[in-house]
C-alpha cells in the first residue's frame, strides 16, 4: 500500500475532509474517492460530517439573522427618531400636513413591501403627493415612478401623455400600464387610474410615524 494512501487512511479516520487530506499530501481529491469511497467506514464517517457541516451551516445561518434583525431596528430606530424630528419641525407646514393626509387616506400602508404609493383619478392630487416625495422623501423627479390602471376602452398612449403631463413624471418613468379584464367594457374615468410612487422602507417607516403622530395631535 502506498505511504501517502496508509497516511490519507488515518488522516480520514481522524475525521479530516478531503479537502485538508488532499492539501496535506497533495493527493487529488479524485484519488481519494476511489480509495474511500467503497470503504463503509469512510461512508458513515463522510454521513458524520455533512451532518455536523449541516448544523455548522444552520448555526451560522441564525447568527447571520439574529446580527440581521439587530442591524434593521437600529436602522427603522433612527427613521422613527428622524421622523419625530422632522414632524415637529414641518407640523405647521401645509404640503408636509397635506402628503400626512393624503396618506393617511389613499396611501399604501403595508409596510413589507416597501412601496411609498398612492392610487387616484385626480392628478392634482397626485402632484401634491409628488411634491411631497420630492420636499420631504428627498426623492429627486428622477426616481418617481408612475403607474396607470386602464379599462378596455382607453388608448394607453393618451393616458400616459395625459397623466405625465399633469402630475408631473417623466413618461420614462412609467412602468408597464395594467389593462382591466372582465364584464366593464366602459371606463370609469377619462385616463384610468394613476398611481404615483417610490419604493424606500426607510421613508415608508417615517411615513407611518409621521401620520400616527399627527394623529396623536388632532386627538390632544
Amino acid at each position: 500500500m502506498r505511504s501517502d494512501k496508509k497516511t490519507a487512511i488515518k488522516l480520514r479516520r481522524q475525521g479530516k475532509s478531503y479537502n485538508h487530506i488532499s492539501s496535506f499530501l497533495d493527493v487529488p481529491k479524485s484519488t481519494l474517492s476511489k480509495w474511500f469511497s467503497s470503504e463503509e467506514w469512510s461512508l458513515k464517517l463522510k454521513n458524520t460530517l455533512q451532518e455536523k457541516n449541516w448544523i455548522k451551516s444552520r448555526e451560522k445561518i441564525k447568527v447571520l439573522h439574529v446580527a440581521r434583525q439587530i442591524k434593521l431596528e437600529k436602522f427603522y430606530l433612527r427613521a422613527d427618531e428622524e421622523a419625530r424630528k422632522e414632524f415637529l419641525a414641518h407640523k405647521n407646514n401645509n404640503l408636509f400636513i397635506a402628503g400626512i393626509m393624503l396618506y393617511w387616506g389613499e396611501g399604501d400602508k403595508k409596510f413589507e413591501n416597501g412601496r411609498v404609493r398612492i392610487s387616484n383619478v385626480d392628478p392634482r392630487l397626485l402632484k401634491v403627493f409628488r411634491n411631497f416625495l420630492i420636499r420631504f422623501g428627498q426623492f429627486p423627479l428622477e426616481r418617481i415612478k408612475g403607474w396607470i390602471l386602464l379599462y378596455p376602452d382607453i388608448s394607453d398612449v393618451s393616458c400616459l401623455n395625459y397623466w405625465s403631463r399633469e402630475v408631473g413624471i417623466l413618461k420614462s418613468n412609467f412602468v408597464k400600464s395594467t389593462l382591466i379584464v372582465g364584464r366593464h367594457k366602459i371606463n370609469r374615468s377619462n385616463f384610468g387610474t394613476c398611481s404615483v410612487y417610490v419604493t424606500n422602507k426607510y421613508l415608508k417607516k417615517k411615513i407611518l410615524r409621521w401620520i400616527e403622530l399627527y394623529k396623536e395631535e388632532l386627538l390632544k
